[in-house]
């Protein structure tokens, strides 16, 4: 048996599936297709340090430059003191210790936020009129899923914010956190009537918030208000400059979707649910035919409601613009390889690693359908494509179950073995657990294998499932006996 104990272990856990959108793997932004991650120190600019403390427009501030660039030469010592040295010079800055917390922050690992934590502990203990350590902290326990801390941590700082007077910039953003991260805490509760009422404040500080409209509506439509949340979410669009927002009628569509995935819905309930997703859905399409990310939403949710062929008949259609989006060819092979039309999916990763020879999704399904061939040249050229992810990609889990099933295919099970111990179960995705549950069944383990296939069948999280249909067609033979 080829690591069927720890594949159960993480079933028993729950599964924590890798939520990859068909977005992210048609577009190249999961880890599978990164050839390289940009480093987070490119976030790390004035802008984003200081920006909500001051004006930028008529103003240099040199020593926050050389803090950053200290700090980016891992001289931490000199970056912190030329923030102090900035606070001195300009007083409406944060204090300093905020301003190094923040820049750790930037790096997104564990030993960075740690370091970040400490000197968020210092500006209170040093600081503690001023609010936005408070304000941190709780963005961080929020998001580590500490809800009440975090929803201490809020209403702790509210009555230091309004008595925080140092800057009047400050201050107004300050108020709009305490209100986000209040209602925040509240719609996790699912406490809609609360959230609504926070945010409703929100928009009403800040009129020309996008964000705010469209997390009002997304409380209005859990009221049961789906003609005021479709306001809102059009206000949202409307305000919106940085072309983030959704069509109004894709959240809203989105919105029915999940209410009818919900485990208290019963089954007449759902499919009232489920028509008016699509009914949407197709508003927003017929709007916007043109608009490609209102068809991959549309594309995504039939995905998710296994209609395969109307998903290709609007994937068909962004294929023919001029000139056509990169991602239709990748759309347009991957629902071939959902459909069973493995010698269609073949021609078109073939066809995008002409264009694009780096492309690590077409190379890992290549892969994945070339070991499938009776062919002996076939099978040589999975191994060909799997061997370069595996040599472009070693950590990842996805590029390394394939790599072992290729070889496992080919009889190569010590070597298989070598590249399956490096699986990190927590990122693998619905389709590593597939490959992993054809292998426990090659190795009589079909009840764990059962299991599995049920648990990733049946599994609520928004994640591409490429090679479903084969799943349910695996467990189904198993239970037949």
């Amino acid at each position: 048996m080829i690591r069927g104990n720890a594949v159960l272990k993480t079933y028993r856990t729950g599964f924590a599936l890798f939520g990859a959108t068909l977005l992210g793997i048609a577009l190249g932004t999961t880890a599978v297709a990164q050839n390289q991650k940009p480093s987070p120190l490119e976030n790390l600019t004035v802008e984003n340090l200081i920006g909500d403390a001051v004006s930028l427009s008529n103003k240099d501030y040199p020593e926050v430059e050389k803090a950053i660039q200290r700090f980016r030469n891992n001289d931490s010592a000199g970056a912190l003191e030329f923030l102090k040295n900035a606070k001195k010079k300009y007083p409406k800055l944060p204090p300093s210790q905020v301003t190094y917390a923040r820049m750790n922050l930037v790096l997104r690992n564990q030993q960075a936020s740690r370091v970040a934590v400490f000197w968020l502990e210092q500006a209170v203990t040093e600081v503690p009129d001023d609010p936005e350590a408070y304000l941190i902290l709780a963005d961080q326990s929020f998001g580590a899923g500490r809800t009440a801390e975090a929803q201490a941590l809020f209403e702790f700082a509210a009555p230091i914010v309004e008595k925080f007077e140092a800057n009047t910039k400050r201050k107004e953003k300050f108020q709009i956190r305490i209100l986000a991260g209040r209602a925040a805490v509240a719609q996790r509760r699912a406490q809609w009537e609360v959230a609504s009422q926070w945010l409703q404040q929100w928009v009403e500080s800040d009129p020309d918030s996008a964000v705010a409209h469209q997390r009002l509506g997304g409380a209005l439509f859990n009221l049961d208000k789906p003609r005021e949340a479709l306001e809102e979410f059009n206000k949202a669009r409307e305000l919106d400059t940085k072309d983030i927002i959704a069509h109004p009628y894709v959240s809203l569509g989105q919105l029915f979707s999940r209410a009818g995935d919900a485990e208290k819905t019963d089954e007449e309930e759902r499919k009232k649910l489920k028509e008016k997703a699509r009914k949407a859905f197709q508003h927003a399409y017929d709007e916007n035919k043109l608009d490609e990310k209102v068809s991959r939403a549309f594309i995504d949710w039939l995905i998710s409601q296994d209609e395969l062929e109307q998903a290709q008949t609007i994937v068909k259609t962004l294929r023919q613009q001029e000139p056509a989006p990169a991602s239709a060819l990748m759309l347009d092979g991957i629902l071939d390889v959902m459909q069973g039309k493995r010698t269609e999916a073949i021609s078109t990763m073939t066809e995008i690693l002409g264009i694009d020879p780096s492309n690590s999704r077409a190379t890992d399904l290549l892969a994945l359908l070339l070991i499938e061939s009776d062919a002996a040249a076939d099978q040589k050229k999975a191994l060909q494509y799997a061997q370069v992810n595996a040599q472009r990609f070693p950590e990842n889990s996805q590029v390394n179950v394939t790599q072992g099933w290729v070889l496992y295919q080919l009889g190569k099970k010590n070597e298989a073995q070598q590249f399956l111990s490096r699986v990190k179960q927590s990122s693998l995705t619905p389709d590593a657990y597939y490959l992993l549950a054809r292998m426990m069944v090659e190795n009589d383990k079909e009840d764990q294998a059962a299991k599995a296939l049920e648990a990733i069948i049946n599994n609520k999280k928004p994640a591409l499932f490429i090679f479903r249909r084969d799943a349910e067609k695996l467990l189904a033979e198993i239970k037949a006996g």
